[in-house]
């Protein structure tokens, strides 16, 4: 079910061969593509104001609604009213680790997310500037299999968008004293900063086409640009930067919890890393009230009407942090029962004026959360020890309530620590200190990957994750 809509604003398009989703996309009005243009998330739906259009093979004369990346305008021009992408909201750009080395260099440290991208500049050891937006590369689906697919037709196109959304963010901190810049990301999303085909990170055994990334200087103005090597297909060199900043102690894990949860686990027999496919939910993907941490999505929920939203406007929805919230208050209110049924029976279940979670939104977030608690129970079962300490990275877990999340079996009951963005810490690292990336690049050789499929009792752990507790 779509939630509510707020049309703001207009935008006059030339008649084109080309579908409406590609020429929004060219301009500053991005739509939401979360599904890659595959007509399937219904979250491109826009107003056609005037003209004659062609939509899913049917002549359309507006006003009608209709799917960008299913419509072409047949007459024009034309006009077309839409909600573009928030482009602000929360990104995080702190963390918690050791100080950074007083140089005097000035640097640029970036972290490239599916979804967002996070930058700093740093001199003397301290971030004097921040800028954050969104990925680009959401015009081609809203998680690493997608944009895998979309590289076997147009890995140029994939490129120049992550590259495309970085510049704005260097022009705003500014690099005319810029000495280099260092990037960290998961292995699909570097490979493609790269210009590198992921194809087989997509296919057994996830074979990525590069680990180790060479020095680059024309990209950015010539500056010279590091990069944060990576372990696995699945375990970038986001999880690199987060194990050099954490240093894992034996019996302590990290994980990231992200479109992939990627877990290292610092074990008495070594370190063992894997990746659990949690999917987009937490970011809003295939919910119709599901947003991403931008204005207007409520960020945490007290139930019985109490919420805070981002930027303190009209709620049209929730971020991930609220949907855990959610999940918890009203299970424990007796309104969600184990299985995830709204009590007493109802279409719908209301959290603000207009938005409202279904019970299929509600099966699509514990699908996202029993992958979490599956791929952490079944990596402790698996060396026969549980952790004695959680290090969460990521944006999402700085605003994670804790308690709620091992409340509804998330999490289990361990001894937490939130370090925030330790892939832009990592890279920040690099870029003060480049003598380090012999030290990354022998650290990706220690963590002996694990699919979760190929561990027993991986499925009976998901199966039991499926459950609020």
């Amino acid at each position: 079910m779509p939630g509510p809509a707020f049309w703001n604003m207009r935008v006059l398009v030339e008649k084109s061969d080309r579908l409406l989703s590609e020429i929004l996309a060219e301009g500053e009005f991005m739509p939401d593509m979360r599904c890659g243009g595959n007509g399937t998330c219904g979250r491109c739906r826009v107003t056609l104001v005037s003209g004659v259009w062609e939509a899913e093979g049917e002549i359309v004369s507006a006003p009608a609604e209709a799917l960008a990346c299913r419509t072409k305008l047949l007459s024009g021009p034309g006009e077309v009213d839409l909600v573009p992408i928030p482009g602000n909201g929360k990104i995080s750009a702190e963390w918690n680790a050791l100080p950074l080395p007083a140089k005097p260099e000035t640097v640029i440290a970036v972290d490239i997310g599916t979804t967002t991208i996070a930058a700093v500049k740093i001199r003397n050891g301290e971030v004097t500037a921040k800028a954050g937006g969104f990925n680009a590369q959401s015009k081609y689906g809203d998680n690493v299999v997608t944009r895998i697919h979309y590289a076997g037709t147009d890995l140029a196109g994939l490129q120049n968008s992550v590259l495309d959304s970085i510049r704005p963010l260097l022009l705003q901190l500014g690099t005319e004293d810029v000495r280099r810049i260092a990037v960290a990301g998961n292995t699909v999303m570097t490979c493609l900063f790269h210009g590198l085909d992921p194809s087989g990170i997509g296919v057994l055994p996830f074979t990525p086409p590069a680990r180790i990334f060479p020095e680059r200087n024309d990209l950015f103005d010539e500056i010279p640009v590091l990069t944060v090597p990576c372990i696995a297909g699945y375990v970038g060199g986001d999880i690199t930067a987060g194990l050099y900043e954490t240093k894992l102690k034996p019996e302590e894990m990290l994980i990231d919890i992200g479109t992939n949860c990627e877990i290292v686990f610092h074990t008495e027999k070594g370190i063992f890393c894997t990746a659990a496919a949690a999917g987009p939910a937490f970011e809003g993907a295939g919910m119709g009230c599901g947003r991403r941490a931008v204005d207007g999505a409520i960020d945490h929920y007290s139930g019985n009407g109490k919420y805070t939203v981002i930027g303190n406007g009209k709620p049209d929805g929730l971020c991930g942090s609220g949907m855990v919230d959610f999940l918890a208050v009203e299970r424990a209110a007796g309104h969600l029962n184990e299985f995830g049924r709204i009590q007493p029976k109802n279409e719908c279940f209301e959290v603000a004026d207009g938005v409202k979670i279904y019970e299929c939104d509600i099966e699509q977030l514990l699908k996202a959360k029993a992958a979490v608690w599956a791929g952490i129970r079944t990596l402790e079962s698996y060396v026969g020890a549980g952790a004695e300490k959680i290090y969460l990275a990521g944006g999402f877990a700085q605003y994670l309530n804790l308690e709620n999340a091992v409340r509804i079996g998330m999490l289990p009951e361990r001894k937490y620590e939130i370090v925030g963005n330790t892939s832009l810490a990592g890279a920040a690292r690099l870029a003060v200190s480049p003598e380090i990336e012999t030290d990354l690049e022998a650290l990706i050789d220690l963590p002996r990957e694990l699919p979760l499929n190929t561990l027993p009792g991986f499925e009976d752990n998901f199966i039991d994750g499926l459950l609020l507790n």
